[in-house]
């Protein structure tokens, strides 16, 4: 039974200085201290924290770059709430986390490692600025996107249109390709931002997407080798109706026709020229 407890007490101590050393994560559940080793690379980060101040760290550490709330962050780590206060001032003045607002919950502060980059979840992506949405810049590079892809869709000629053997119906990857070269968005977007722009345009009915037809020798100069699809420009088209075609769709005193008073169908030198009758 000695031998058991001194096996413990010699576990605990050695347990204790590899995570004062930085060589080991404590993290606190359910009121038990876990330990975990930490990669190679990590050791030596929170070497100098100590007891409750590297179980916050660990427990930010944890959740990546999609950070932790001060609330969740109390409930895993099961420390008082001054208590967690003071470790995540001593760990932002050591350089060692700092504090992000999310889009989704603009009220609440994240916590993630300083290095780490938030998440396009937590941000928002390339259409936030200062968790709000920039509506002028989405609808300015959405437009953007349907010109190019309208222009790549139809010859110049606007009374032509392609043969259904045609290939060069751009992907998202042309299409961004296109808005960094031409350095519409200053911003450095990816092809799934990209893609998000088509898709409001397919949902607006303004493009449609379909598969790509590929040949065998087919070279993707876009180095798009992951997406076959592909998107087409919808032209406007006018609507129009039969009834516009009747002196009553377009007459200009229709407000004051009635069947007895002095414009009425009867009488209506519109209808004549219309129906090229005398009355």
């Amino acid at each position: 039974m000695a031998d058991t407890q001194g096996m413990e007490d010699l576990f605990y101590n050695e347990c204790l200085k590899a995570g004062n050393n930085g060589y080991i994560e404590v993290f606190q559940v359910r009121g038990e201290l876990i330990y975990k080793a930490l990669k190679k690379e990590d050791v030596g980060k929170a070497g100098a924290l100590h007891g409750e101040e590297q179980v916050v760290y660990n427990t930010i550490r944890s959740s990546g770059n999609e950070g932790i709330w001060t609330k969740h962050l109390k409930a895993k780590t099961n420390l008082h709430e001054a208590v967690i206060k003071r470790c995540l001032r001593v760990l932002e003045q050591k350089a060692l986390v700092k504090a992000i607002k999310s889009v989704k919950h603009p009220t609440r502060k994240l916590y993630m490692l300083m290095e780490l980059t938030p998440s396009v979840e937590v941000t928002g992506g390339p259409w936030f600025t200062d968790q709000e949405l920039d509506v002028d810049f989405v609808e300015q590079l959405t437009y953007q996107c349907y010109k190019f892809i309208l222009i790549k869709s139809y010859p110049r000629d606007s009374s032509s249109i392609y043969t259904p053997s045609h290939k060069a119906y751009p992907s998202a990857a042309a299409v961004r390709k296109h808005i960094m070269e031409k350095r519409i968005s200053q911003v450095d977007l990816s092809v799934d931002d990209i893609t998000m722009l088509l898709d409001v345009l397919v949902y607006d009915g303004k493009v449609e997407r379909f598969m790509a037809q590929v040949d065998e020798d087919w070279d993707d100069e876009d180095g798009d080798t992951e997406s076959d699809w592909v998107y087409k420009a919808i032209r406007d088209k006018k609507v129009e109706s039969a009834w516009q075609d009747c002196p009553c769709g377009v007459c200009p005193v229709a407000d004051f026709c009635t069947e007895d008073g002095p414009v009425n169908p009867a009488g209506c030198a519109y209808y004549a020229k219309w129906l090229d009758l005398d009355f």
